[in-house]
């Protein structure tokens, strides 16, 4: 019995990528899982950085003023962009989650105490940046506003209760500020202690069929489990080779990379079955609507299933071995779904992770998921994600090619 463990031992330990899969990557895997829940973070860091479109319709002093207060913030990337219209779209489209519109009459509100002409625009689908947003927004215009709407209410207050015309009661107001213990100063502080809200905010979809939950749990976990399902039948070359099946197919008067693309088209019939199959389910027991758009949902469905499929074909040509592909594409896939969002929606993870993201399958599948469910954008505007999971799969297909051809055919 000892003896039979010691050479089981001997052989694992001759298996330098079974050592690597077993106990390095698991550091490197809990490593990444621990920066994208958001650890690892200091008092000195930055803080999540947020973008938000401007445009600017009124340019007076006061609106290039709060522009300039903004774009001073650190946690805040400001975009200055010409069209109202233009704006919106880029919210629309998922690529900005919010904008700010300051409209024409705003430098005039803010000295006369009136209600301010801002209205921000925002993607419901990512809340935490809306938070974020709103809290340094209501803060800066508060802080531009607030004095001048704070002496127009003492203004019109006086010229109400008092009698003054307009000239007397400014030159009250004057001597008051000028005595910072009178009580004046006091009458000035009562009037802007309770602000009226700083700006209008409005959603740039309006009303839904979909909930973000459940488009989230559909699509994040059809894309994660998919790419599980393709790894395993990708293993079919490395057991087709162990078993002799392989070098049948070989002798056979087809080409050998046929072997190969044979086994991708059958991952990406089956991909598509699964995904069809997921999303099916879901409108059945929740209510999802597959009839939103249809022609870019089995776009979607098509380019998912061939980014995915042509991953398990790579892993399966890379690795030599079927336990060297079950920890590789074990590893591999929970670190993309980590990163993707397939686990967290990625709008709630840190800014580098975020930037990290844009490398996985999961991240541009589940995106064009939400650009067909929670955006609700036509036919045209999923071409960007399907593009480029198609790019995905034909690069993935080509590095496959040469590693299938050292290591499967030369060890058949």
């Amino acid at each position: 019995m000892f003896r039979i463990a010691l050479k089981d031992l001997l052989q694992f330990s001759r298996d330098k990528r079974g050592l690597a899969l077993t106990f390095l990557l698991p550091i490197g895997l809990i490593t990444i899982f621990y920066f994208t829940f958001g650890g690892g973070g200091s008092d000195d860091d930055e803080g999540p950085i947020v973008s938000l479109i401007v445009h600017d319709d009124d340019s007076t002093q006061q609106s290039r003023s709060l522009v300039a207060d903004l774009d001073s913030l650190d946690g805040l990337r400001l975009e200055e962009v010409a069209g109202a219209d233009y704006a919106r779209e880029v919210v629309a489209k998922g690529k900005r989650p919010a904008c700010l519109l300051i409209e024409p009459g705003f430098g005039d509100s803010v000295e006369s105490g009136g209600t301010l002409p801002l209205e921000l625009v925002y993607d419901s689908g990512r809340p935490m940046s809306i938070g974020i947003l709103t809290q340094l927004l209501y803060g800066q215009v508060a802080a531009l506003a607030g004095e001048s709407q704070g002496r127009a209410r003492a203004k019109r207050q006086m010229m109400a209760q008092f009698g003054m015309d307009a000239e007397t009661a400014e030159s009250l107001l004057d001597q008051l500020n000028e005595d910072e213990a009178g009580t004046g100063s006091a009458a000035f502080d009562n009037a802007s202690a309770q602000p009226e809200p700083p700006f209008r905010t409005s959603e740039v979809v309006g009303e839904r069929n979909t909930n973000f939950t459940l488009i989230q749990s559909v699509a994040g976990t059809a894309v994660m489990l998919l790419l599980f399902s393709v790894a395993g039948m990708g293993s079919g070359l490395l057991v087709e080779r162990e078993q002799g099946t392989l070098r049948k197919l070989l002798l056979a008067p087809i080409r050998p990379d046929a072997v190969l693309f044979g086994k991708l088209l059958a991952a990406v019939a089956v991909a598509v079955l699964q995904l069809v199959l997921m999303f099916v389910f879901a409108a059945i027991a929740f209510g999802l609507d597959l009839m939103v758009n249809i022609p870019g949902l089995l776009l979607m469905i098509l380019a998912t299933a061939m980014a995915c499929a042509s991953l398990g074909i790579l892993l399966a040509s890379v690795c030599r071995t079927r336990k060297q592909l079950d920890g590789l594409s074990t590893i591999l896939i929970l670190v993309m779904s980590a990163l993707g969002g397939s686990m967290m929606p990625v709008v709630f993870m840190p800014q580098f992770v975020q930037k990290l993201s844009v490398g996985t399958v999961n991240f541009w599948a589940i995106d064009g998921y939400y650009d067909i469910y929670w955006r609700q954008l036509g036919f045209s505007a999923i071409l960007d994600n399907a593009g480029i999971l198609f790019g995905i799969a034909a690069v993935l297909t080509a590095i496959a090619l040469p590693f299938f051809r050292r290591n499967i055919l030369r060890l058949t």
